[in-house]
């Protein structure tokens, strides 16, 4: 068995990396949550479907730097990318990203108000002759419901 020290400490520096990556994944999901803040069974799904793709990103670093093996230096590497990105840069990030997704948010809802204005004014000019046609078929079954009070009184 061939010792390969150069490749083993690629692949730490890689997991490291890799590690902190999964970090900021993480901080990106924390933003998408805190704006979605999904209930029941929604947030179950979303927990899951984070994990399998953190599964699938370890799983690629895996195959790609050690062939598969699962090595310890690989798991540790990971955890310590992590903690290094959670301790020292998180709190960071994660006020950049809310502050980007808030960016991302008053854009659509800036971009849907200016698609929505000219239906809003046609249908409020629109509105105005229809609104009088309605109220004038209300005063006349109104008028028609008296008339038909008196007509039944009388017999």
């Amino acid at each position: 068995m061939e010792i390969d020290v150069m490749g083993d400490l690629i692949g730490f520096g890689v997991s490291v990396l890799s590690g902190f990556f999964i970090g900021v994944l993480f901080d990106l999901y924390r933003t998408f949550r805190y704006f979605s803040k999904p209930r029941g069974i929604l947030s179950y799904i979303e927990d899951f479907l984070f994990w399998v793709i953190i599964g699938i990103m370890f799983f690629v670093l895996l195959v790609s730097t050690t062939d598969g093996m699962l090595r310890g230096f690989i798991f540790i590497g990971s955890f310590c990318g992590g903690m290094l990105y959670l301790l020292i840069l998180s709190k960071r990030f994660l006020s950049i990203f809310i502050f980007i997704f808030e960016l991302i948010l008053e854009a659509i809802n800036e971009i849907i108000r200016v698609v929505k204005m000219p239906f809003v004014n046609s249908l409020k000019m629109v509105k105005r002759p229809f609104s009088k046609i309605i109220l004038m078929i209300k005063l006349y079954f109104k008028e028609m419901s008296r008339y038909r009070k008196m007509i039944s009184k009388k017999k």
